[in-house]
Formats: C-alpha cells, structure tokens, sequence
C-alpha cells in the first residue's frame, strides 16, 4: 500500500533534518556542483525559517525551489520507471502534478524550525560527464552526523538535483520500488488515483482547520 509519508530521502523529508541548516564555508578550489548544493541549502533555510502556521508561504516556497533546483521531469520519469513509456500523455502529466502535490504537501507541516544544525560539504564526486555526486554531513546536537549525497547533473538549464540518497539510500530507487510494486498489483492508473485522492483528502483538512 502507497504510504502517505514518503522516505526521508526525499527531498522535503530532507529537510526535516537540513532544516535551517548552516551550511560551512567553502574553499575556492570547491567545486560548482559544491557550492551549488551550498547555495541550495541556504535558499532551504529561508523557506524553513517561516513560521509553521504559514503553510501556504512554506508550500509556495518549496515549490518553487522544486521547480528551479531540481529537474522535475527526470525525477518524475525516473520514480515512474519502466511505466513511464507505457503511460498515456494524460497519465503522465496527471502523475507528474500529483508526485509534486503530494511531495510538498506530506512534508509542508513536518519541516523543523531553526535550530542551528550545520551541513559540512566533505567532496564532490564525478560520475558521467554529466553527474556529481556531493557528499553532505548534517551535524545534530547530541547525535551522530546524517550523510547526504546529492546527485547534481548539468543540464541545459544549469546545474539541478537529480536525486538525494541518506546514508546511501536513493530517493528515486526507494519511490520507484515502491511506486512498481502498486502499479504491478494494480495498474498505473490506480497509483495516480491514490496520490490524487491523498492530495484532495490533505487540501480539504487544511481548509477544515484554516
């Protein structure tokens, strides 16, 4: 059954424990993909920093970090997998806008506040000629440090976030496993109806509470 919380690895679970994070300074000798995860956590903290009674704001931000950090159409065929090819044009589009409801939605109430966590970027990796993988240690009071390894893959469009992994576990691998295991017992149809009736069933409780 498709669980309502998705895998801390995605990115706004992420952001439950990146949350308000300060991220260290880095060297010049850095690499790009380096200092654009830098850069992406600091946009993070701003949306973060919103008090949690501001759910519109904090949804309409991560949204439109989603949108100009992240390639949203690799990551939606990615998640989908092999269904994505036999998937009509309405099935795609209509999964593509329920993944992104859902994925801000679910998380949008469970992000931390500031707390002072620091990110330390430790390397950066190259994969193909167009990924890197960035390799991010969240330091936590009390606790050992959480690693995340963001894959960064240059695009005609700059440099995106392809996938997250924590402690080497891939967002994408874990919601295309999950996503193929409904589809396989039920088709690909009934996984959009879920994510879209979960999506629905969200939006008319915030608007009961509001």
């Amino acid at each position: 059954m498709l669980r309502r919380h998705f895998c801390i690895v995605t990115f706004i679970g992420l952001a439950g424990l990146i949350a308000a994070s300060t991220a260290t300074p880095l060297a010049s000798t850095e690499t790009k993909q380096a200092k654009f995860i830098s850069a992406l956590i600091g946009k993070v903290v701003k949306v973060l920093e919103l008090p949690i009674e501001n759910r519109v704001e904090r949804e309409a931000g991560l949204q439109k970090l989603l949108h100009h950090e992240f390639d949203i159409p690799t990551i939606v065929r990615l998640v989908l997998g092999r269904h994505w090819r036999t998937a009509t044009a309405g099935q795609r589009s209509r999964f593509a806008s329920a993944f992104q409801a859902h994925l801000i939605g679910v998380y949008s109430d469970r992000l931390g506040l500031y707390d002072g966590q620091t990110m330390k970027v430790e390397k950066s990796t190259v994969l193909t000629a167009k990924d890197t993988v960035v390799l991010t240690l969240i330091s936590r009071e009390g606790d050992l440090p959480v690693r995340l390894d963001w894959r960064v893959r240059q695009t005609n469009k700059g440099l995106k976030v392809i996938d997250v992994a924590t402690e080497g576990v891939s967002m994408i691998t874990t919601k295309r496993s999950e996503f193929t295991s409904l589809v396989a017992r039920e088709g690909i149809e009934a996984l959009i109806v879920r994510l879209e009736s979960m999506n629905n069933k969200a939006s008319q409780n915030d608007e009961t509470n509001s």
